[in-house]
């Protein structure tokens, strides 16, 4: 998953885009993979339990990372971003 987000990430680094759609790449790349492999498991597989609880888990864990990723993120301004306005 740690993998799928750094790919994310320098993917959208090389295609020169804006650090805050870099973001949004990263997140997008890391846990996307869940649910299609839950579809493919009741799919293919006829939802075989070992599977199934394997991929949910999996799941969860991507939503955890990337929740994570994201707060971390949410707290550091983007590099270049405007600054916020001042209260009068």
């Amino acid at each position: 998953n740690g993998i799928a987000l750094l790919l994310g990430y320098f993917g959208a680094r090389t295609l020169r885009l804006p650090e805050r759609d870099r973001r949004a790449v990263a997140i997008e790349v890391g846990i996307q993979n869940s649910g299609l492999g839950l579809v493919l498991i009741f799919n293919f597989f006829n939802g075989l339990g070992g599977m199934a609880i394997v991929a949910a888990w999996w799941g969860v864990w991507h939503l955890i990372s990337g929740l994570t990723l994201a707060l971390f993120w949410s707290r550091r301004e983007p590099a270049g971003a405007p600054l916020p306005a001042a209260a009068d």
